[in-house]
């Protein structure tokens, strides 16, 4: 009996490998052995393989040939790449032997702890944030990188995965940086650099698939690892993965709502107080929501669930992490995004679905790949949520958990933090503006802002950590003028700044653009602009644009205020500017360029060379974001 099950285990275990090497690199159903998992759903199999979170801190004692996967994320989507990697890197066969790599997953954040001349791959997956700058955790290594001169290279083969967001110009300047600075240290480009335009999966796997022809290839040196992921992972402040539970103190509406097209916008305060968390202005709070319960009720209902079924906790879930199993119900509220579709989704409900109908439909959509190049399919996923499209396949019912594994992550949200440190360094203000909207006839809600406003009462707490914003702060010299632009919800950071430059006596002048519809409905913090404005602490000018005929917008009041501007910015002043990214940043950038050459005598290149200079001197900041 023994010899027959011991034949047994050694087919089975031979089926997984083969799997594991045929299969392509896909986020969820690619090769990593909790996609197998996922993709089997056998509880035998399940047994044999580690599929826990902790698999990615193991330290390994015996000789091997290392590789390390490196990643610096913002929101997760590049750790989330790395761990895919990682599981697709430690299951690859070298030779008949059956021999295996050694793998590490490192922060960006820990680089330190490496020793790049026992470094033979380098795997790395990193993020560009915002526009153009490196994640906050990976800023240190991205500085040092981009600085050292005394690092030897020629020994490190290496690849590159940029991920980042073409709506912004500067779309994966950081991974496309330390490209180039890797092989200007003379290491040896394993495959080309891959850029990825907003988690686009079929560019992850086609990049991954040529990793893994080639890694093979590669000459690692069999030795016992010198990397003690424990002491690289032991960091207890908190974090984006271990956030603290911040008690919301103060919660007001700044604005009037008459009718539903009126904006809804709330002030927050949290205290951070037995944290140990320190921010500077400038920086932002994130914020970890829940799910709104409709919703997840909507979702269960297009299931046929009843919401208590138990399941097993996603990896990227933070910390404390659930000791065992927990509620689907649970698992939807705290840890699932409902509302941006995967594309894999659609193609498991396809294959499982026993209606006609709907697997034409399937296959119409699917017809020209994932891609973000197939815009019948990202057109269907743009406009629907995931019970939406769960009610168009309702006839398709895969198994829960490898459903499960198709829905993406819910990320934390991050707000500028309204309020200064030097006031109070126990207390995080933030801005949000509630997101309430309909599809397809029914009544929808953005998930954090909603949180906030209707769910997360006073006195009660959420998980919030600080993200770090090197690239958008005040200048050290307190004799220079500031020029701050931000409609809406983008003066948030401009409370902190005005907060500070008059706790501080900065004898430089403040100047405020800011935007609204109307004075007496979306006039944020109103009373204290107005009341800064009137003792001389700030030069305040609004833009009411519903409030009149003609709209006016920021822009406009720059252009009337020409002279101003560049005197200020010929005397060292610098200008910052919040908000969106897609209209109002570009269209402030087009009337400072007009300025500089309508005021300043300059052509069209010298103005663009002029503010350029500004950015690279640190004198022109942004903290924009696409809507």
């Amino acid at each position: 009996m023994w010899l027959y099950l011991l034949c047994g285990a050694t087919l089975l275990i031979a089926y997984v490998l083969h799997t594991l090497l045929t299969t392509s690199g896909s986020s969820y159903g690619g090769n990593s052995l909790e996609a197998f998992i996922s993709h089997e759903g056998d509880p035998e199999t399940d047994q044999l393989i580690d599929t826990s979170a902790d698999r990615y801190l193991v330290n390994y004692t015996d000789p091997g040939k290392q590789v390390l996967v490196m990643f610096g994320t913002e929101y997760g989507c590049s750790e989330e790449v790395a761990k895919k990697l990682f599981d697709s890197v430690a299951s690859l066969r070298l030779d008949g032997s059956g021999a295996r790599l050694q793998p590490r997953l490192v922060n960006a954040q820990q680089h330190s702890a490496v020793d790049w001349s026992q470094e033979c791959v380098l795997l790395l997956v990193i993020s560009t944030s915002g526009d153009g700058v490196p994640p906050t955790d990976a800023r240190d290594f991205y500085d040092w990188m981009l600085g050292t001169q005394d690092v030897e290279m020629s020994h490190l083969h290496y690849s590159v995965l940029a991920l980042g967001d073409s709506n912004y110009p500067h779309f994966c300047r950081t991974g496309r940086s330390l490209d180039k600075r890797l092989t200007d240290l003379r290491a040896t480009q394993l495959v080309p650099r891959s850029d990825v335009d907003q988690e686009d999966w079929s560019v992850i796997d086609s990049w991954v698939d040529a990793v893994l022809d080639v890694l093979p290839a590669v000459a690692i040196e069999t030795k016992l690892d010198y990397l003690s992921l424990d002491a690289v992972s032991c960091d207890q402040a908190y974090n984006r993965t271990r956030p603290f539970m911040a008690t919301m103190m103060v919660k007001r509406n700044l604005t009037v709502q008459e009718t539903e097209e009126d904006k809804e916008t709330i002030h927050c305060e949290f205290d951070l107080t037995g944290s140990g968390l320190t921010f500077t202005a400038g920086d932002a709070l994130g914020i970890y929501p829940q799910n709104n319960p409709a919703e997840v009720r909507a979702v269960l209902k297009a299931l046929q669930a009843s919401g208590t079924e138990m399941v097993v906790p996603p990896t990227w879930v933070y910390q404390p992490q659930p000791a065992g199993k927990i509620c689907l119900e649970e698992a939807l509220i705290k840890y699932y995004d409902l509302k941006h579709v995967n594309p894999e989704l659609v193609k498991l409900l396809t294959k499982h679905t026993s209606d006609k109908r709907e697997r034409i439909e399937g296959e119409r959509l699917l017809k020209d790949g994932l891609s973000k190049s197939n815009i019948v399919l990202w057109s269907y996923l743009q406009s629907n949520e995931v019970v939406d499209v769960l009610k168009k396949f309702h006839r398709a019912h895969p198994p829960l958990h490898l459903l499960l594994s198709k829905l993406k992550g819910l990320q934390p949200r991050y707000y500028s933090i309204a309020s200064s440190p030097v006031l109070d360094p126990e207390k995080a203000s933030i801005t949000a503006a509630v997101l309430r909207y309909s599809l397809h006839g029914i009544p929808r809600a953005g998930v954090t802002t909603t949180y906030l406003q209707d769910r997360l009462q006073v006195n009660h707490s959420c998980p919030v950590f600080i993200s770090q914003n090197p690239d958008f702060r005040l200048p050290s010299n307190n004799n220079l003028s500031i020029i701050m632009i931000g409609p809406g919800t983008g003066i948030a950071p401009f409370m902190a700044f005005i907060q500070e430059r008059v706790a501080t006596s900065a004898s430089g002048d403040n100047l405020l653009y800011f935007g609204c519809q109307h004075r007496n409905k979306d006039f944020l913090y109103k009373n204290e602009l107005e009341t800064w404005a009137k003792n001389g602490s700030l030069r305040l000018r609004v833009a009411f644009s519903r409030d009149q005929d003609k709209k006016v917008y920021v822009q406009d009041l720059l252009r009337k205020d020409a002279k101003e501007i560049l005197r200020h910015l010929q005397n060292g002043a610098h200008i910052y500017v919040c908000g969106d990214a897609r209209h109002m940043a570009h269209d402030v950038h087009q009337a400072l360029t007009d300025i500089c050459q309508e005021q300043g005598d300059m052509d069209s290149e010298q103005a663009r060379t002029f503010l350029l200079e500004l950015e690279h001197a640190n004198r022109y900041q942004k903290d924009v974001w696409v809507t």
